[in-house]
């Protein structure tokens, strides 16, 4: 049993045998970690470069892939991780040197050992995008985030509210939307349905072994919940559902299930693990798809032992965000929170952390990292943006 197991029966068992809902709030508080202090001494450079793959790419067996890939029965999900073995790693998988510094984060000149890698800078974006590209992208400018934030009690309607304002057609239109187009696979950690359901985007949630035969033909989005242990068929069949131009997010340990093995060569965990605690968040990529009608500084809830990121191709892979907290935590000292990258016709979003609002099942509503002029979490908002953006996606 791990950590993250461990750490949550022991949350549920005291929530239920001796604490209140007065005091509840209090006891989950404790198990944030004091904000790390940072020294900084690099910047990121400009341009992130964009490039997408061939709309057919080659399969796990080196050939084209084809719709929904091969059939056959999936392996039952558990709460392991997956051994890349088991899975069948792609024969495509590419002999990459990590740069020093991942993604659009590539500083010029920069090469050398963990030990002289240059760390991320507090206020990075103000070297690399001006404020008017933040007010084009629909991004409020806010302080960078210097303490905890309070948790909030955020009901559905801040949700729709929010979704309402920054999509008010796509809102409109949400009754006559099939719930196909979104489908969630349960995870053993993240429940982004009940994100979903709080934003009201109709969607279909289904078990890792579903896939296979539930097939993917009408679905736009597919989201793939932390710890996102899948079987080789339905890695091919996600793969090939990214080529044909669907867009997929997975959270957090489906970086190292998942995502490293269906899309080899473009990001990995690269051993570190977070602390279940609340970071800040810089948003360093400020792109409307992503982040239109958010903040450019927040908070960002991360889980017991969340994976992170180590960009593998900074050509096509984009940093979205940040966090000086993180950046310890993480042997490459990037802290980096969010990340995506094109594949065929289609997008990955990859996002440390997860979408729910990560707290105990007994306080379903209780927002640990709730965003500045938003309400809901930034990571949360960055998740729906992506989901509107894939379905809107041809229409």
């Amino acid at each position: 049993m791990n950590s993250r197991q461990i750490l949550r029966m022991h949350l549920v068992a005291a929530a239920l045998t001796g604490f209140s809902l007065t005091v509840a709030p209090v006891s989950v508080n404790t198990f944030f970690d004091p904000v790390a202090s940072w020294q900084a001494s690099a910047a990121f450079a400009k341009g992130a470069r964009t490039q997408e793959m061939p709309s057919v790419a080659p399969s796990f067996s080196g050939e084209t892939s084809s719709d929904n890939g091969a059939k056959g029965k999936s392996r039952a999900e558990t709460a392991s991780r997956v051994d890349p073995a088991a899975v069948g790693r792609a024969t495509m998988m590419l002999n990459v040197k990590p740069p020093a510094l991942q993604g659009n984060a590539v500083r010029d000149g920069t090469a050398g050992s963990a030990d002289n890698k240059p760390v991320l800078e507090g206020n990075v974006m103000r070297e690399t995008a001006p404020d008017d590209a933040f007010a084009a992208a629909g991004i409020a400018q806010t302080d960078a985030v210097q303490k905890r934030p309070k948790p909030a009690r955020v009901e559905e309607d801040v949700y729709r509210g929010w979704l309402g304002k920054t999509h008010p057609q796509f809102s409109l239109k949400l009754q006559s939307q099939d719930p196909i187009e979104v489908v969630e696979i349960k995870g053993q950690w993240d429940k982004a349905d009940h994100t979903l359901k709080k934003l009201g985007i109709p969607h279909t949630t289904i078990g890792s072994g579903q896939l296979n035969s539930i097939g993917l033909a009408r679905t736009k989005v597919l989201v793939v919940n932390c710890a996102g242990t899948l079987d080789r068929n339905a890695l091919q069949g996600i793969r090939d559902f990214v080529v044909r131009g669907g867009y997929l997010l997975t959270t957090d340990w489906a970086l190292d299930n998942m995502l490293r093995q269906t899309f080899p060569g473009f990001v990995e965990w690269n051993k570190g693990k977070s602390k279940g605690n609340v970071v800040d968040a810089h948003v360093v990529l400020p792109e409307r798809e992503f982040f239109g009608g958010t903040v450019s500084n927040a908070s960002w809830k991360l889980d017991e032992e969340s994976q992170t990121i180590r960009v593998l191709k900074p050509d096509v892979v984009k940093v979205l965000a940040v966090s000086r907290d993180l950046a310890p935590l993480d042997p490459d000292r990037q802290g980096i929170l969010a990340v995506a990258f094109s594949f065929g016709k289609g997008k990955v979003l990859h996002m440390v952390g997860h979408f729910d609002n990560n707290s105990l099942p007994i306080f379903p509503n209780r927002l640990p990292d709730p965003a500045p002029v938003i309400g809901i979490g930034l990571r949360q908002a960055l998740a729906a943006n992506f989901v509107v953006a894939g379905l809107q996606r041809g229409r």
